[in-house]
């Protein structure tokens, strides 16, 4: 016999959409979520723990904690443990994976002695699974009600958490495009690129020299010793760009990651 996969949920082209919008697929940044691995076994007292997002074809670790370093951070949808968590908003335990039908086939199970399995959805508040949050143990075991409801509610604050990215990331980006069409005004001939480093520079991120020089010609720097400074010109460019702290806060991540910020001004120009 051989395992076979679930059967995909009829809302899975708007769940995926959900998770499209947590802009957290391929993103290595597992310190945003390590606690939840770490919360879910100590709670479970089961060695292993990840959480993951489950897209299209995939499942991709958001962060797991008692796995081997060579374990893949991404696997085929159809080959997952989790998949058949995608069906309903409540937990998914199986107490002896080798007795249940779904799973006694599975190569976790045949191949690396795995027993014991709970899967506990990520949910949105519309519904939509995004994921799971997961522990398992190569022995059979149970968990008692309380234990349930403990990670049932470390899963909600996980959604909780993805939802405020979500709603974070929006905001970066409609202060991006007010800033983008600011920087237009100011500099006509503005390449997406100029205003990627401009908004570096504003935030102290390192740049390259090529940068510095761009910024040197749009007469918002100057040279103090080797360190290149904010001048007068920049700091009212900063002042006319609105770049309070609060908005200086939230596009420091994006801006960080040089991908992510040529990402969304590629998007703002489409």
């Amino acid at each position: 016999m051989i395992f076979q996969p679930a059967q995909i949920p009829n809302n899975d082209k708007q769940r995926v959409k959900a998770v499209l919008r947590t802009g957290a697929l391929d993103v290595k940044a597992t310190k945003l979520y390590d606690v939840y691995c770490f919360l879910a076994k100590e709670i479970a007292d089961c060695p292993v723990s990840w959480t993951g997002l489950i897209d299209t074809d995939r499942q991709f670790m958001l962060a797991r904690d008692g796995m081997p370093d060579d374990v893949p951070y991404e696997m085929p949808r159809n080959q997952t443990l989790c998949q058949f968590a995608m069906e309903k908003a409540k937990p998914l335990i199986i107490g002896n994976m080798a007795k249940d039908k779904r799973f006694k086939y599975h190569p976790a199970v045949t191949d690396f002695g795995v027993r014991f399995y709970a899967a506990f959805p990520v949910v949105t508040s519309d519904g939509y699974i995004l994921g799971t949050l997961c522990v398992s143990d190569n022995k059979v075991r149970r968990l008692s009600d309380h234990k349930i409801n403990l990670l049932s509610g470390l899963a909600s604050k996980l959604a909780y958490q993805l939802e405020v990215q979500v709603a974070q990331r929006k905001s970066t980006a409609e202060s991006a495009i007010i800033i983008l069409e600011k920087l237009k005004l100011k500099f006509p001939n503005l390449l997406i690129e100029d205003a990627a480093s401009i908004l570096k520079f504003m935030v102290n991120n390192v740049i390259s020299k090529e940068e510095k020089d761009k910024i040197f010609e749009f007469g918002i720097a100057s040279l103090n010793g080797d360190d290149v400074e904010i001048n007068q010109e920049g700091v009212s460019l900063q002042n006319e760009l609105n770049m309070n702290i609060g908005v200086l806060n939230r596009m420091k991540n994006v801006i960080a990651n040089d991908d992510e910020l040529m990402n969304l001004f590629g998007q703002i120009k489409g």
